[in-house]
């Protein structure tokens, strides 16, 4: 719960805290001890730089109408103050989405969610934007409609037309306006979103196309919308809210083959990587964007910025990632974007030589097509796979080799476990690697965590300046039994907040911990052949009752699972039935 009216007046390091407050407290009654010992919490966890001046937090939360005094004390620690609640909580948000999540899964393409979203909350910022310079100026409606499309161009001047939501969706044939409007919309904002990426975006949804009983599910879908008022809501909050869809289809989505990393997976990265103000970052396996935006986030509560450069193979996922950046309220001139074949091509390095200070991605696994054959007939491409061409059959370490060229400083990579120890082509390209001392660290994760495979993946960073206790030494972790059932996915596991931390305290403090984690030197992974399976380094001694009990309580919860999966799977059986039988009638 949070008051939106407040938001957009408070400054950043004031907003950082005010919403660590609501997540913390919601509705109920806190004392200014109460927020010390939270602030000292989350400082001691590091999510803060700093606890920052509290008597001018409170004055600033109280100006701008976010909290009350709901009880006076003599002593000024134990006033009690509340939240002042916004129209629409995010908790109502997301209830609301979710009953449109359910809607979208009856043959709706799940993308056509996330555009509805991002229409209509720009189009309440911008119409509430058109309202305030209305009030301020005293102007006519159409010089407000002009002035107020200095961020988001909403109002076609040569034609008259207002391109908003409530102005589309009021018409008898709104779908079909409703695509002719975001085109437009494209035409004019092609610094947001390409005409071309958003028609084909458009085609690959459909929404004009559809069968009546499915455009019968978009309307009802339309309705909850029209409920929503996103104009005094935290760009934040509304990024959330797209993560959060993006997230309820990551499971359908994963068997698909399509590729959803973790919220939590990402913020582990990020932290690992801990990029500083100033610098710049690319993901060449971009997706949604989910990593260069989480970027962006931890170096804003560094009070600072950076800049970010993504490149995606798939366009209509691009088309996703440059909604998801916009509604992030991620500022237009921090991001690029590109839409290609970053093992072929990088197209930032078309013009120049380009170089960042770090590169993160989660790329496909296991990835097959880019052997000698293909990434060999390029000249300008062996100065990148300088280690050498990887097998056909997966190009896991040409993901590696690609990044490092472009890292100045350190490189972050999500991979499947097997690039740790396969033989061949992969071997020769990972003595070369570890010859070089380029490998910091190597993460072994929980199983479970990816909506793709339950398989456990691995974190592997790069660093190109490591410090000189560094040098030539390999950090492995082994956070295999970090991890709890996830609250909705019941086949899944999730990292928490504090493993998070152990894991990056661990890092950061290149340490070996019993059980979890062991500095091993170079020069006993050449003994070992270039094996870098991290259960070869971290040997875990666990007692015989610990490991029989855990392993019935899986065995349970797994029956459990099975059990509720049926169950599940006949009640969509059941209503595909109905739909069919509707359908005849």
């Amino acid at each position: 719960m949070s008051n939106s009216n407040c938001i957009k007046n408070l400054p950043r390091w004031v907003l950082i805290r005010y919403n660590y407050l609501t997540e913390y407290f919601g509705d109920k009654p806190f004392t200014v001890k109460d927020m010390e010992s939270l602030f000292s919490k989350l400082l001691s966890e590091k999510k803060l730089e700093h606890i920052g001046a509290i008597k001018e937090f409170l004055s600033i939360l109280k100006k701008e109408g976010c909290i009350k005094v709901i009880q006076n004390a003599l002593d000024e620690k134990y006033v009690k103050y509340q939240i002042v609640e916004s129209e629409i909580s995010k908790g109502d948000l997301f209830t609301t989405l979710k009953r449109a999540a359910d809607l979208i899964r009856l043959g709706l393409d799940y993308r056509s969610l996330l555009v509805f979203l991002f229409y209509k909350a720009i189009s309440d910022k911008y119409e509430d934007k058109v309202n305030q310079i209305i009030k301020d100026r005293n102007v006519p409606k159409e010089v407000a409609y002009i002035m107020a499309n200095s961020e988001f161009k909403m109002y076609d001047e040569d034609s008259g037309e207002l391109l908003t939501w409530n102005e589309v969706t009021k018409k008898s044939d709104y779908l079909v306006e409703f695509q002719n409007v975001l085109v437009k919309f494209a035409t004019l904002n092609p610094d947001i979103i390409n005409k071309d990426l958003m028609i084909a975006l458009l085609n690959k949804l459909g929404i004009t196309t559809l069968p009546n009983e499915l455009k019968s599910k978009l309307d009802q879908i339309k309705r909850l919308f029209d409920d929503l008022d996103f104009s005094h809501i935290d760009f934040d909050i509304i990024g959330d809210a797209y993560t959060y869809i993006l997230a309820q289809f990551a499971p359908t989505k994963g068997k698909e083959g399509e590729v959803y990393t973790p919220q939590e997976v990402i913020k582990l990265l990020v932290r690992l990587i801990d990029p500083e103000p100033g610098k710049d970052i690319l993901d060449p396996a971009m997706g949604s964007g989910a990593m260069l935006i989480e970027s962006y986030k931890y170096v804003s509560e560094k009070g600072g910025s950076v800049k970010l450069y993504g490149q995606e193979y798939n366009p209509d996922m691009a088309a996703i990632a440059k909604l998801n950046f916009v509604l992030h309220g991620i500022p237009k001139d921090l991001v690029e974007i590109q839409i290609g074949d970053s093992l072929r091509k990088l197209k930032f390095a078309e013009k120049s030589e380009f170089k960042v200070d770090y590169v993160i991605a989660n790329p496909p696994w296991n990835q097959d097509g880019y052997g000698e054959e293909v990434l060999g007939n390029d000249i300008s491409l062996r100065k990148i796979y300088k280690y050498g061409f990887p097998p056909n059959n997966t190009a896991d370490w040409a993901w590696v080799q690609l990044m490092l060229y472009y890292a100045k400083e350190k490189v972050g990579i999500i991979l499947d476990q097997g690039a740790l120890f396969r033989e061949g082509k992969e071997k020769t390209i990972r003595e070369r690697v570890v010859s070089d001392d380029l490998i910091e660290a190597i993460i072994l994760l929980p199983e479970k965590l990816f909506y793709n495979t339950q398989a456990s993946g691995i974190i592997i960073i790069f660093n190109k300046e490591k410090t000189r206790e560094r040098k030539g030494k390999i950090l492995f972790i082994d956070a295999t039994d970090l991890y709890v059932k996830h609250p909705e996915v019941r086949k899944l596991n999730k990292l928490t907040d504090e493993h998070i931390q152990k894991i990056v305290e661990t890092y950061r403090e290149f340490k070996t911990v019993p059980n979890f984690s062991r500095v091993v030197d170079i020069e006993e992974i050449i003994k070992n052949d270039y094996n870098l399976n991290v259960s070869n380094y971290v040997i875990k001694t666990l007692s015989n009752n610990s490991v029989s009990i855990k392993e019935i309580e899986e065995l349970w919860n797994s029956i459990e699972e099975i059990r509720k999966e049926r169950e599940e799977k006949e009640r969509e059986l059941e209503e595909v039935i109905r739909i069919m039988v509707s359908k005849i009638d």
